[in-house]
């Protein structure tokens, strides 16, 4: 009598890795990416570089980024998902629309104030081509999360203006707000205003032009 049938049987090979895996094996590989990232700037490293901190070889870290570029962005994404988290938190619905307006634009300043190597990592890495960075920018995800600037300064506008001159006022905002961080950041040694006061002055300006 032959014996039954395994009900399951065996597979080759390694099984196969898990979600929650494969995320902790990219958080790894991202955090040292961070500390390389920083301590050596991002064109100094190679991928060999990354997976000897990481502790992997380079054939097992290919299986989780397809090239240096892509940690890089999963590291940007990471970043502004910190920040916006931190900006929705600082938004209290009953809150006068242009004291809303004034939290984000100070709190945005002020996280790259308070993580200078998050502002050099994200804005000022070498080594990048326009398209390296299009791409991210582009990301629907990344404008959504943007989008709070848009939004708030709309109804501190009281929504009296075109979507034509709303874009214009957004994208100002942003670069005022860019703007002074960039200075305060790589100008540290000049006796800048403080930055909430940078900040204040430059939404009154955009709200009453």
């Amino acid at each position: 009598m032959s014996p039954p049938p395994d009900p399951k049987p065996r597979g080759r090979g390694r099984p196969a890795r898990s979600q929650a895996h494969i995320e902790d094996v990219r958080a790894r590989i991202a955090a040292c990416a961070l500390k390389l990232f920083r301590e050596e700037g991002y064109a100094a490293v190679s991928m060999r570089r990354l997976a000897q901190e990481a502790g992997c070889t380079v054939v097992t870290l290919y299986k989780y980024y397809d090239r240096k570029i892509d940690v890089l962005r999963d590291l940007w994404a990471q970043v502004f998902n910190e920040l916006f988290d931190e900006l929705d938190r600082q938004l209290v619905a009953d809150r006068d629309a242009v004291l809303r307006l004034n939290v984000i634009a100070i709190g945005y300043v002020e996280y790259w104030l308070k993580r200078r190597d998050h502002y050099f990592m994200v804005f000022m890495s070498s080594g990048l081509t326009q398209s390296d960075v299009s791409v991210f920018v582009q990301n629907d995800a990344l404008l959504q999360r943007f989008a709070i600037f848009r939004d708030t300064l709309a109804k501190a506008l009281d929504e009296k203006v075109s979507e034509a001159e709303l874009t214009l006022k957004s994208d100002l905002l942003l670069c005022v707000l860019n703007g002074i961080a960039h200075n305060l950041i790589t100008i540290s040694a000049y006796p800048w205003t403080r930055p909430e006061k940078l900040v204040r002055a430059a939404v009154q300006g955009i709200l009453r032009t």
